[in-house]
């Protein structure tokens, strides 16, 4: 777990409207997956019952296609329960601090850090869904521009946005019970 000081990494993030006006690349696939995804009233109900404040950064990037295939869903659940504060860190220009993050020996977009008021780290999420991870894996394409072709399809899919979605709200529940959730 990391506890960060009012000053560092979360005070450098950047909330989700405006880090999508200054990317370049991705940005009508994130409007897109915003506009589309759909959430169901029991989605709704469940976002809506956190009984404590929640901060969820991001450390992503726009050329990542995991961080174009989830941010949108975070920043659709922010934007549903005021408890909730989204914030983006753009994981090249903070490439240090994203090191501490690191998976299997290597950096890995986007982190998903799920926090208290007070910045203290109560769950984290990392680079894509299960679902995603199984077809990932399963692939028989070496190929770097493929596997990235092959994302950006996969998380059109709404089964794969649900399966984020999922596991998204489940974190949240987990952040809200460690923080006292009665």
């Amino acid at each position: 777990m990391i506890h960060m000081s009012e000053t560092t990494q979360w005070e450098n993030a950047i909330d989700y409207k405006t880090w999508l006006k200054n990317v370049r690349e991705n940005v009508e696939i994130m409007k897109a997956r915003f506009n589309d995804l759909h959430l169901t009233d029991d989605d709704i109900s469940t976002i809506g019952s956190l009984q404590n404040d929640i901060k969820i950064m991001v450390i992503g990037t726009d050329r990542c296609s995991d961080t174009a295939g989830n941010l949108p869903i975070l920043a659709r659940i922010a934007e549903t329960n005021p408890r909730i504060e989204l914030r983006v860190l753009d994981s090249d220009g903070n490439a240090t601090y994203h090191q501490q993050f690191r998976v299997n020996g290597k950096r890995k977009t986007p982190v998903v850090l799920f926090m208290s008021s007070e910045h203290e780290e109560l769950c984290r999420w990392v680079e894509r869904p299960n679902a995603a991870y199984k077809i990932i894996n399963e692939g028989t394409n070496p190929s770097l521009e493929d596997r990235i072709a092959e994302l950006k399809t996969l998380y059109s899919d709404p089964e794969i946005q649900r399966q984020s979605l999922s596991e998204f709200i489940s974190l949240l529940l987990r952040a809200d019970f460690i923080l006292g959730r009665v």
